[in-house]
């Protein structure tokens, strides 16, 4: 039957029924030994798994204990031990390698199918109907090695439980498998968030906005949250008790080992290598099942994410966000750059193209021309957020600008130099001031009559933004340079 009870009160007593009934009860007398000692289960008369989850089910998570089927094919709940817990031969040989594949992908299906259907259950008759009508082809347990539909769902174990027997057999998802699939969707969960955390009193609330649909506990095998969130590996969520005003609560987020002085340095410096990379592909940016090999291709060595203190390749790009950020395209995930380290690469790859050229400029309307000659691809100019060359070259302006010659509009490069002097001169001046600001008219003629520079606005906004900020008629250093100064001033 389905039933309503907490994980911590079922183990508690199965444990207690096991001892008074000798290590041994059958199934099918559970409830009303359990019932006769404990307060009575709730339970549910709607046998469709959106009121509960079937009593065999929850058995399964129970550590401890094993349902195990006798010669006669009654089903006992009895307490694990070395013998009923016995590995069989055939797993440990698995199935034929010609088959592997394929069970795999079975697998996965049944998975998906299962997860469509309320509580994750489906009669074991309508198994091959629904599998038929799911997929849009016929279920052959020949393919997979096998001549009942029973004995291949008994080769899986892992993911599949079956539960019941006679007319009342059904198919469920393990409970093993059931805790793997709820941690992937809760880590999607909380990645959507923008801090990467929720509150546990949300849960519901972030699971409808992330997938869509209302939360059902029951889909996950259990009939509280608290229970499957008790199951998760460890290492994969960091949970938290906070105090919200009136009420207590649990913060949940992604975990997140401290990485050590050594691997950050070396995240920085994978960073630089991920720049590297993705300037040579195409719109800057490469599917993130090809990095690897990609990696491996381009620098001659393999890239170990555990060497940068992380488990996954994704833990590693998060860690880096303002040098890449992976993007949905269709069914794949792409690795790409950020818009501020695309503008950088293009910027150099423009200077490099007008650098090589003969006449060291290139016209406007040849550029996208040149930049396929020299590359191999057009400019990403989608990914950059324009339509045409010409509002590409405004966003370049640190590397190159555009200035009237006699064939008409002509692509020439900075004098990056100047623009060091000019940066360096600036900083000097406001740097001696108290608060780190002057006015702007003041500011341009101090520059003037101490530098022998006459420096724009312009320049200023476009060239020193990194430095500086105009603000009315003020000129500011930034506060990443106020903090530089006072840390000067300490050391």
């Amino acid at each position: 039957p389905d039933v309503k009870v907490e994980m911590d009160v079922l183990s508690l007593n199965i444990r207690k029924i096991l001892i008074s009934h000798g290590g041994s009860v059958p199934l099918a007398s559970l409830v009303h030994c359990y019932n006769a000692d404990f307060d009575p289960l709730d339970v549910e008369v709607a046998d469709d798994g959106k009121h509960g989850v079937p009593l065999e089910h929850l058995l399964q998570a129970v550590k401890g204990i094993v349902v195990n089927t006798g010669a006669t094919g009654i089903k006992k709940i009895e307490e694990a031990t070395p013998e009923n817990l016995g590995v069989k031969q055939s797993d440990l040989v698995g199935p034929p390698p010609a088959l592997a594949g394929q069970l795999i992908t079975f697998t996965r299906e049944i998975v998906d199918m299962l997860k469509t259907i309320p509580g994750c259950k489906l009669a074991f008759y309508k198994f091959i109907p629904r599998y038929h009508h799911h997929f849009g082809k016929q279920c052959r347990v020949a393919d997979y090695g096998y001549t009942k539909l029973k004995d291949l769902l008994e080769s899986l174990p892992h993911v599949i439980q079956i539960i019941g027997e006679g007319a009342k057999t059904f198919i469920t998802l393990a409970h093993k498998a059931q805790v793997r699939r709820f941690t992937n969707d809760l880590l999607k969960m909380l990645k959507n968030q923008p801090e990467k955390q929720f509150l546990l009193s949300s849960f519901s609330l972030v699971f409808e906005k992330t997938f869509f649909k209302p939360l059902s506990i029951y889909d996950y095998g259990v009939c509280h949250l608290t229970d499957i969130l008790t199951d998760i590996p460890e290492n994969t969520i960091f949970t938290e008790d906070v105090n919200e005003a009136t009420k207590s609560d649990t913060m949940i987020s992604v975990f997140r080992r401290d990485q050590t002085q050594e691997e950050v340095m070396r995240t920085r410096g994978f960073a630089k290598e991920v720049v590297e990379l993705l300037r040579h592909s195409p719109d800057l940016s490469i599917c993130f099942n090809k990095f690897i090999p990609a990696y491996h291709q381009h620098f001659g060595r393999q890239c170990r994410v555990g060497s940068y203190g992380m488990t996954k390749l994704i833990e590693l790009f998060e860690a880096i966000p303002d040098t890449v950020e992976i993007r949905e395209d269709g069914e794949e995930r792409m690795v790409q750059l950020t818009k501020d380290k695309m503008i950088w690469v293009v910027g150099e790859q423009v200077e490099c193209v007008v650098k090589t050229s003969r006449a060291r400029c290139v016209a406007l309307v040849e550029l996208e021309e040149e930049y396929q000659k020299m590359f191999g691809h057009l400019m990403p100019l989608g990914r950059m957020g324009v339509g045409r060359v010409e509002e590409a070259v405004e966003l370049l302006q640190s590397w190159v600008r555009v200035v009237n010659g006699k064939e008409g509009k002509m692509v020439v490069t900075v004098d990056r130099g100047f623009i060091r002097t000019m940066a360096s001169n600036v900083r000097r001046l406001l740097v001696e001031q108290d608060e780190g600001h002057m006015d702007l008219g003041d500011f341009i003629e101090k520059m003037a009559t101490r530098f022998g520079s006459h420096i724009e606005v312009e320049m200023l906004t476009r060239d020193l933004s990194y430095l500086v900020e105009v603000k009315g008629d003020k000129v500011f250093l930034t506060a990443l340079q106020l903090c530089a100064r006072d840390i000067e001033v300490v050391l």
